[in-house]
């Protein structure tokens, strides 16, 4: 009878320890993929040109949704009235918006004659970073799709190459972008719906087709916003975007250097 308790004992304790290993093998095989599955995938919402009108709109957006931005300044801008001058210390102001470098005078929107000289742009940008107390060396090229981050870097073909080169090794980073939002010149208003952009937008990420895979550099004007925060097309792709649990917004300085 000792021999045949012990057996019976022995069969329990097998099959507890069986039950114990399945189980967890079970809970493994369900938690593990989920890390895999679908990876975070990072947005950065720039926005060119402010201070201009439409900036308080995105000023009070961002704050209201609690969202980070990057936003690449002119310095002429913010000297041309008081009230651009006040929407740039609403930026200033908010927690949610980081402010970048994009040249001093935009150029005057002269490209040619404006990169046919990079010593100037030079002069132009970091102009721009002391008239508007700039923290970060970080710069958008006006009219210009260029990109000087760690070792990427990537040109559009035109006018602009030597000057951004300079800037490089005075320190400074520059980003273009992987989509723009693009706008009507006569008023300013968005060319592309909401839907239009927002499926843009998860096509490029799913299909990896950026400069740095899970990461999207999306473009945008600030006088593209001029309707209130209720109405705001931006606040509308901002809700849109934000249904997808894996993407995360971010400040463009975050962005990574490396392949």
């Amino acid at each position: 009878m000792g021999i045949a308790y012990l057996y019976r004992i022995t069969r329990i304790r097998m099959k507890t320890l069986a039950v114990i290993l399945f189980v967890s093998v079970l809970v493994a095989f369900k938690e593990e993929p989920s890390a895999y599955r679908a990876p975070i995938k990072y947005i950065y919402l720039t926005f060119d040109d402010g201070p201009l009108q439409g900036s308080e709109n995105i000023d009070s957006v961002v704050l209201a949704e609690q969202l980070k931005i990057s936003v690449f300044l002119v310095g002429e801008h913010a000297e041309e009235s008081k009230k651009l001058q006040s929407y740039y210390g609403m930026y200033e102001r908010n927690p949610y918006v980081e402010s970048y470098n994009h040249s001093f005078t935009h150029a005057h929107n002269k490209y040619q004659q404006f990169y046919s000289n990079p010593l100037n742009v030079v002069n132009d940008v970091e102009k721009n970073e002391s008239s508007l107390n700039l923290r970060y060396k970080i710069v958008r090229l006006p009219g210009r799709n260029m990109w000087r981050v760690g070792n990427k870097k990537r040109d559009d073909g035109v006018s602009g190459k030597a000057a951004a080169d300079s800037l490089a090794a005075r320190g400074f980073k520059l980003f273009g972008w992987d989509i723009e939002w693009q706008h009507h010149d006569q008023d300013g208003t968005p060319v592309q719906t909401v839907q239009q952009m927002a499926k843009a937008i998860n096509a490029r990420l799913a299909a990896g087709s950026t400069l740095t895979k899970d990461h999207i550099v999306i473009l945008v004007h600030d006088e593209m916003f001029q309707k209130k925060w209720e109405e705001s097309e931006l606040k509308q792709l901002i809700d849109t975007l934000r249904r997808n649990d894996h993407y995360v917004f971010e400040h463009i300085r975050f962005y990574p250097p490396g392949n």
